[in-house]
Parts: C-alpha cells; structure tokens; sequence
C-alpha cells in the first residue's frame, strides 16, 4: 500500500478518534457527576437531582456516549481485511500496541458483542464489564501516543487531541442550567401557592381604615 492510501486512512481515523475521545468524555462526566468519590458530596447530590429529575434523557445519553466511544475506539482494529484499520496503516505496530493495551482493547470488544452485536445484555444487567476510568483514560492517552506515532513516519505530522475534551464544559453548563431552571420553578411555585396564593398575607388580613 503506498504513502497516500495511508494517509488517507489516518486522515480517517484522526476524526475517529477525536469523535471517539469526545464521547468517552461526555459519558464520563455523566458516571463521575454521580460518584461521591470523585466529585464532594454536596455537588454529587446536585448532579444526582438533576438527572432525576430528566431521567429519559441522561440514561439515553449515557447510553448513546457508551455506544459511540466503544464502536469508534474498536474500529481502529478491525482485523477483517475488508474493513479500514490500522492494522493497513502498520500492522506489525498496530499488533504490538493491541497486545500492550490487551486488558482494555479484550473488555470492549466483549462489551461491544454482548450489548451491541448480540442484544444478550443491557446497561441494566452485570452481565458485562465496563473498564474503569482509570484503565480507559490510560488507554485512550496510549491511544493518542501510537496514533501520533504512525502519523510522524506517514506524514511527518502530530495531533493534539484535546479539543475532544472540552465536551466536559458544555456538560457542565448544561447541568447548570438544568439545576438553575429547575431551582428557580420550584421556587416560583413555592411564591405562588405558599405566598402569592395564600389567603394569610399580611397585606390581606391587615383591614384597610379607609374602607
């Protein structure tokens, strides 16, 4: 394969992995949000009542930011040699890089059998494993390094990846907004029947002398 088939896979894949690293982003601020663990407890439950109070939409997301990362991140590695992998870019690399990240790289394609090509599991279930954050963050910055790497021989080219990142501050904002729109209607409903509608308002029992 010459130089240009190669890059045009890895031109490919620079969008593969950013959408991929973005949307392993959005699903971890969503799991983090609700982990007294990570976040203090007093801002856990502020995240916690917002996705209550919108459980339709996180669960759906969260389970959308899941799907996305995994189905992207594996399509680096698709050994079928029909598909559009890296192993075309370079397969010797690319295999020693699959066995070097082998703990996570064996957990997602499980994950991604069993809840996405199978339908044997759902996100309900403990059928199947999810990598821990920890592993994940490693293995998408390895991600990145071997990429970089591949594209310094193909190109003589580098990418910065962290722009994918700053999903994290448009989730931020939304549960903001979310808890700010939420906090001021239950205060304006509190005003209105326990103020505004009540008939022991100051301004009612206090009898006018001019009347």
């Amino acid at each position: 394969m010459n130089t240009v088939n190669k890059k045009e896979i890895t031109d490919y894949f620079r969008s593969n992995i950013f959408e991929s690293l973005a949307a392993y982003t959005g699903w971890k601020i969503i799991k983090s949000s609700k982990s007294n663990g990570i976040v203090f407890q007093e801002m856990a439950e502020r995240y916690v009542s917002i996705q209550k109070d919108y459980p339709n939409f996180f669960n759906l997301a969260e389970q959308a930011f899941l799907m996305q990362f995994v189905m992207l991140s594996l399509h680096s590695f698709d050994s079928d040699t029909r598909s559009h992998s890296l192993y075309k870019v370079d397969e010797q690399k690319t295999k020693i890089f699959i066995q070097q990240n082998k703990k996570v790289l064996d957990t997602l394609f499980d994950l991604r059998n069993k809840l996405f090509a199978h339908k044997n599991a759902t996100l309900g279930t403990s059928r199947f494993t999810i990598p821990s954050i920890n592993d994940l963050d490693q293995f998408f910055k390895n991600l990145m390094v071997f990429y970089n790497e591949l594209t310094a021989v193909i190109d003589d080219s580098s990418t910065i990846f962290s722009n994918a990142e700053e999903i994290k501050h448009d989730m931020e904002y939304l549960f903001m907004n979310l808890y700010r729109g939420e906090h001021t209607r239950k205060l304006t409903d509190d005003m209105k029947w326990s103020w505004e509608e009540s008939k022991e308002k100051v301004s009612d029992i206090t009898p006018d002398i001019t009347r």
